[in-house]
């Protein structure tokens, strides 16, 4: 807007507001620019409202994926995306000060990624050989010896974020696991296979892929938007998360409701194992590192329980049998349910360790 004075009378003034012109192109927003700005405001918003059920609303995508199987085949081809925004918003939901303090002190982190990629494979391997189910169902415990050698999920950073827990922590851990994954899941593979179903190099250069591509973009949206920006779009980047983890499980269900109408039984009990077996692995790894503090350990315990079977999947699940698949589609429920239910202990067990 503008002003101007004009003489009323001898030494008088007085002002005007006069209106900007309706040709005056300030005056008006281009045709448009509103709508889109609505638009993004109420996607915005929506996302938002998504990253603050964080956890809630993982546990419902688990069972919106067994209710709408028909989407599997349209996900299917984008996992590889889905993976990619997981690892993503965890380089960015980490705290950067965090992450170099753990670089630079690194011997938390070493003490946990050998308790997950060698101290847990050693552990439970040692028993699922021990328990004859080699011989008695050679399918299942092969899925079940990789299970356990493979590297943690790549959005376990970004559920610790969704709980509350040091996504520093998880971060790096995850970071250090993947990189032994490809010597820890070939040795244990031979060990107790007799056999390895892996080729280190291309286990190597897929998980390189993913950490290097992630983390380039990461720094530099990091670089351009600053972290003020980035702690300002933590709930729409958590909203982001749950979708990217949504596609991840709707692939994963394609299938089940066939073997559970099939096998109602043997779905029930291997369901129940797999909530057991997730729940032995957090519960020891919370004991071995409560002296670090309970919330770090459980932190360390979620890397150690839920495991990248998708890696597996899409390396050899041309050669796996339809059992393979789904364990793999089993071992999703404590992946998506376990968050959930932990996270009140976690929110205690970190206002503990930060107090």
């Amino acid at each position: 807007m503008s002003f101007f004075r004009r003489r009323v009378a001898p030494g008088a003034f007085y002002m005007e507001w006069i209106r900007r012109r309706r040709y005056d192109p300030a005056a008006t927003p281009r045709r448009g620019t509103a709508f889109r700005m609505s638009l993004l405001n109420g996607l915005t918003f929506a996302l938002a409202w998504l990253g603050r059920q964080g956890t809630r609303a993982l546990a419902a995508s688990i069972f919106l994926g067994l209710a709408l199987p028909a989407l599997a085949a349209y996900v299917k081809p984008h996992l590889a995306e889905a993976v990619f925004v997981l690892l993503l918003f965890s380089y960015l939901r980490s705290d950067p000060a965090a992450f170099r303090r753990y670089l630079a002190s690194p011997g938390l982190v070493v003490l946990a990624t050998l308790w997950v990629m060698v101290g847990i494979p050693a552990l439970f391997g040692l028993a699922y050989a021990l328990s004859g189910l080699r011989t008695a169902m050679p399918a299942l415990y092969t899925i079940m010896i990789l299970h356990i050698a493979i590297a943690p999920i790549t959005s376990s950073a970004a559920f610790a974020a969704l709980m509350g827990l040091d996504v520093a922590l998880s971060l790096a851990t995850l970071i250090a696991c993947s990189a032994l994954s490809p010597i820890s899941t070939v040795a244990f593979s031979y060990l107790f296979l007799g056999t390895s179903l892996f080729s280190p190099i291309d286990l190597g250069l897929k998980l390189f892929f993913f950490f290097a591509a992630s983390g380039a973009v990461a720094y530099a949206i990091r670089r351009i938007a600053g972290q003020a920006w980035i702690e300002r779009q933590k709930e729409p980047m958590d909203g982001l998360n749950v979708i990217a983890a949504f596609t991840f499980v709707v692939a994963a269900m394609d299938g089940v409701p066939r073997h559970v109408i099939a096998e109602p039984l043997f779905a029930l009990a291997l369901l129940a194992f797999v909530a057991a077996l997730t729940a032995a692995m957090v519960g020891l790894t919370v004991l071995v590192f409560l002296p670090a503090g309970g919330s770090r350990g459980l932190a360390i315990g979620l890397l150690g329980a839920l495991r990248n079977l998708g890696v597996v999947m899409a390396a050899l699940g041309a050669s796996l049998p339809d059992t393979a698949w789904f364990y793999f589609a089993l071992a999703q429920f404590p992946i998506f349910l376990l968050p959930a239910l932990l996270k009140p202990l976690a929110v205690r067990l970190q206002q503990r360790l930060e107090s």
